[in-house]
């Protein structure tokens, strides 16, 4: 079967590179100029003292007949600068059984516990760095069914045996904590994708970012665009209905000349805290990307030698009794 998918390629490989390379030729004269209405450049001015914070997670997930294993590393990462000053971490480990929904709960805990690291220690900087998007890490914010209970500095949701009830009680949980981290510090966060595929600015079957990066070589910033972090109405006894005030301002931004182009979301439409942002970024920028995210990134990922050691310790290795049988067999 295997050689029938590299025959498949062979054949299809230009075609699919092609695809992949986005060129100033395949893209209008017209879209140029509105590309070009749409990017002011950007100068720098002179760096002050500030204290950034970036959060980021890792997580090892192994799914086994008798479980989901799960190993989760979040850590908020406190700079000066480009300096390290300071760090908070939480690490979680466990087994879901029988295993239901298993990695849409990792994944749940995970965003939780990085958004509870940020409001613990969001009074101690001057900027919260996190990875991504702002509605991406919220998800929908669906009406409750139930009585589900919050308690500041806790997740009480993996105390559920139910699995499904579990996993709604853990989204519940991570949105309160967003909607508290919004409340307190949401003039400070920034929310910075590197790998965003939306359209909305251009309406191009091509993302916005691989335009600006094809027709843009200097630093500079797209015009801001708001719209409500959320639809429709949250239940005045509901923990969450806080979201109901914010709105979610976008703008793509170039850090450093001839780098690549950022989606960053700010709760705020203030120019003069967006261009405040900009500068701030700039003069701790490493290739085009703030550098705390990349140290915090690099802190919490788990490596293929993480995974070896995590795997040799829980005593997860299983010998095969022949070497062709497949993997998930064992």
């Amino acid at each position: 079967m295997i050689e029938k998918v590299y025959e498949e390629l062979v054949v299809n490989a230009q075609n699919i590179a092609g695809k992949l390379n986005v060129t100033k030729e395949e893209l209008t004269e017209e879209l140029g100029s509105i590309v070009q209405g749409n990017w002011k450049e950007f100068v720098p001015s002179s760096p002050t003292r500030k204290k950034f914070m970036a959060v980021d997670g890792g997580e090892f997930v192994k799914e086994l007949r008798a479980g989901t294993v799960f190993v989760l590393n979040a850590e908020a990462l406190i700079t000066e600068g480009i300096n390290v000053v300071d760090m908070a971490q939480d690490v979680r480990s466990g087994v879901f059984r029988p295993g239901n929904k298993a990695r849409e709960r990792v994944g749940e805990l995970m965003n939780l516990m990085e958004l509870k690291l940020a409001l613990e220690n969001g009074e101690k900087v001057d900027w919260i760095l996190m990875d991504g998007s702002v509605k991406m890490k919220l998800g929908d914010v669906k009406p409750l069914e139930g009585k589900l209970t919050f308690e500041e500095g806790k997740i009480n949701s993996l105390k559920h045996q139910d699995e499904s009830i579990m996993l709604t009680h853990l989204v519940y949980e991570k949105q309160v904590y967003m909607a508290r981290l919004l409340s307190r510090y949401g003039t400070k966060l920034a929310w910075i994708s590197k790998m965003n595929k939306s359209r909305d600015l251009f309406r191009h079957e091509i993302s916005d970012i691989a335009i600006l990066e094809t027709l843009t070589v200097k630093m500079g910033r797209t015009p801001t665009t708001c719209r409500p972090l959320i639809k429709g109405e949250i239940d005045l006894e509901d923990e969450r209905r806080d979201l109901e005030n914010f709105q979610v301002c976008s703008f793509y931004a170039r850090l450093e000349d001839q780098e690549r182009v950022l989606r960053i979301d700010v709760m705020t439409s203030d120019e003069e805290g967006i261009q405040t942002l900009m500068n701030d970024l700039y003069h701790i920028s490493v290739k085009g990307y703030p550098y705390p995210l990349v140290k915090v990134h690099f802190d919490v990922k788990i490596s293929y030698n993480d995974r070896s050691r995590i795997i040799e310790i829980l005593n997860l290795k299983r010998k095969r009794s022949v070497d062709w049988w497949p993997g998930q067999f064992y």
